[in-house]
């Protein structure tokens, strides 16, 4: 289980707390450029688990609210502090079709939730978590580059 600054970071399906797989990422996320993130890991749910029509949240264990970031189909759950900043990202699926997707995300209070609307397009299912301290220059920039987990 991946302890953030802020707290654990839990998973569940349909309100049960599930297992999942933690790989740390580099943490330099993009190579042309200079930002730097102080951990970044991917978090992948088996796909064996999920059937469509699960819900899918991914639970930090703060009282802090987060914000709702992102662009395109990136979504992405913004914490901020005056001394962090951590993101949860994961990206709206589709098949080509802008009306069928796989899943979608949406920001909740305390981190990110996904509803799996049709498994035939899903490969793998994973979420990016990414953090530093707020004294590193551009750290929002660096944090919201490392939080995407197409990155």
């Amino acid at each position: 289980m991946l302890q953030t600054p802020l707290g654990f970071l839990y998973v569940y399906i349909n309100h049960e707390q599930v297992e999942y797989s933690l790989s740390e990422l580099p943490l330099k996320p993009i190579e042309i450029c200079n930002y730097e993130v102080d951990n970044r890991y991917m978090i992948e749910i088996d796909k064996s688990q999920i059937k469509s029509g699960d819900i899918i949240t991914f639970c930090i264990d703060t009282d802090q609210v987060a914000e709702i970031d992102g662009g395109d189909c990136l979504v992405e759950a913004m914490f901020e502090s005056d001394d962090l900043f951590l993101a949860i990202g994961g990206y709206d699926f589709n098949n080509g079709d802008k009306n069928n997707f796989a899943y979608s995300f949406s920001v909740i209070k305390n981190g990110l939730k996904a509803e799996i609307i049709d498994l035939e397009y899903i490969n793998d299912f994973r979420v990016a978590i990414a953090w530093c301290d707020t004294n590193k220059e551009d750290y929002y920039t660096a944090v919201w580059f490392a939080a995407d987990p197409c990155i």
